[in-house]
């Protein structure tokens, strides 16, 4: 680090550190001894400390001596610096004589040893840094001192002196707000799947014994039956939309989609003790949004000349017809691989849930979460201890099943934050709309990314937009550089 860079970072964290509480005078000594130029940096897990003692009011006697023990205290640990001691004449040349000043004789911490001269200016310079195994973890650390006014190993209080707090950013997590989904007032859920049924040429009658119709027709009754034998639901609606693919005239294939459709919804309706009316059949003639899908992902030689037709303002029939006559190698495959893949029948089956209290949408969420409401997990996460993995796991589990609900990924965001997931952060945030507490968490991810004039600026903006977590995050890292 260079020293323009280092002075910079110093003065920014001693302008800041008013916002993690407040310095104690820095005087020492009954006040004979004063603290000048104090600076202190924070990285990871080292800290530097540097400063001058101010002696010019300080009268020792020749035999007397100061000392005074800088510490650090954080995370719960205090740290001892390298002592300053402070000898009057006498007292010096006693220390020198008897070896005590000698490398090693004051233990590991060697001391800066300093000789007073009375009624002269003096100015000592003090500079350490301390590092240890793990990263410093608390965003406040405090920078004490002991002082010894006797040179015999008693205080002058008992408790240490408060010089400074440091400001340590990179470890701090700006407040975050987790948003209360509004309620729902009914749970609409759906499950759908795809049933592939072969027909006989031109025929719309359902035959069951035919290739693999009775696989295709189970998965139908599959999902009816997982739904109607589920106690917390209610059936509102079972629809089946029938796809026929482009090969031949339009208007046979809109009359084999159409009747086959409602073949198949009349064959699955006989089948259950359930009202009629809840049974409906759509259709689409030709399925050319399911053809582009299926081109886009080929490996065909002419796939983006294939996909201009496709998109094309001509008739149906007639881009079916350019594609045979332009591409009949492609259109051999497409014919093989891609047209039966568009014959389908899509089914939906639609259904309320009723409301669950919380210890029921704790089991709930193991089995079948598309039946809870986003209101249903925030109250459950409400259980939990804030942060722990059972928490972030409800939001992680709440965003998957509302991937575009924007209050689902603000609170997955938030929780991604807290765990420091930026990449996670940043996608759930794209969906997390403009609210202030969305602005507040993208201010809390640009602090992680150490964009701090990006973080100021958002803070500010959802602090306007009625955000107090936003306000106090504001004020935390105004003067941050």
């Amino acid at each position: 680090m260079n020293t323009n860079s280092f002075t910079r970072i110093i003065i920014s964290c001693l302008i800041g550190a008013a916002s993690c509480g407040s310095a104690m005078a820095q005087k020492l000594a009954s006040g004979a001894v004063a603290i000048d130029s104090l600076h202190t940096y924070v990285e990871g897990n080292r800290v530097d400390v540097a400063f001058s003692l101010n002696l010019n009011n300080l009268k020792l006697k020749s035999e007397q001596q100061l000392v005074f023990t800088p510490m650090l205290a954080a995370d719960g640990d205090t740290i001892a610096l390298s002592p300053i001691i402070i000898n009057g004449r006498s007292k010096q040349i006693r220390m020198e004589r008897s070896g005590e000043l000698a490398s090693g004789a004051m233990g590991s911490q060697q001391p800066l040893v300093v000789v007073r001269k009375n009624g002269t200016r003096q100015s000592v310079s003090y500079a350490q840094s301390v590092t240890r195994k793990r990263p410093f973890e608390s965003d406040c650390l405090s920078l004490l001192t002991s002082q010894d006014i006797c040179g015999c190993g008693d205080r002058e209080n008992l408790d240490n002196l408060h010089l400074a707090t440091i400001d340590n950013i990179g470890a701090w997590m700006p407040a975050l707000t987790f948003v209360k989904p509004f309620a729902e007032a009914r749970k609409q859920r759906a499950e759908k799947g795809e049933a592939y049924l072969s027909f006989r040429v031109n025929k719309t009658n359902i035959v069951v014994d035919l290739f693999e119709n009775a696989r295709e027709l189970a998965k139908i009754t599959n999902t009816i039956d997982l739904v109607r034998n589920d106690k917390n639901v209610e059936i509102n609606g079972i629809n089946i939309h029938g796809y026929a693919s482009p090969e031949g005239p339009y208007a046979n294939n809109e009359r084999l989609a159409r009747e086959r459709a409602a073949a198949l919804k009349n064959y699955v309706a006989q089948l259950y003790p359930i009202d009629a009316k809840l049974f409906s059949s759509d259709y689409t003639p030709e399925d050319w949004d399911g053809f582009r899908r299926k081109v886009q992902q080929s490996k065909l030689a002419n796939k983006d000349e294939i996909l201009k037709i496709s998109d094309s303002s001509l008739a149906p029939d007639d881009k079916d017809k350019r594609i045979r006559q332009l591409y009949p190698q492609d259109y051999a495959v497409i014919m093989k691989d891609i047209y039966p893949r568009l014959r389908h029948s899509d089914y939906t089956v639609s259904y309320t849930v009723r409301p669950f209290s919380v210890e029921e949408a704790k089991q709930i969420l193991r089995t079948r979460p598309q039946q809870l409401s986003l209101l249903e997990m925030y109250l459950v996460a409400q259980t939990m201890e804030a942060g722990s993995p059972e928490f972030n796991e409800v939001f992680d589990i709440a965003v998957r099943m509302f991937p575009a609900d924007p209050t689902a990924n603000l609170n997955a965001a938030c929780a991604d934050l807290q765990k420091g997931d930026i990449a996670s952060a940043e996608k759930h945030l794209e969906k997390a709309g403009n609210s202030a507490e969305a602005l507040n968490a993208r201010g809390a991810l640009a602090v992680l990314k150490k964009d701090y004039q990006s973080a100021r600026r958002l803070f500010l903006e959802a602090a306007a937009a009625g955000s107090e977590d936003a306000k106090a995050n504001a004020e935390r890292i105004a003067n941050t550089k």
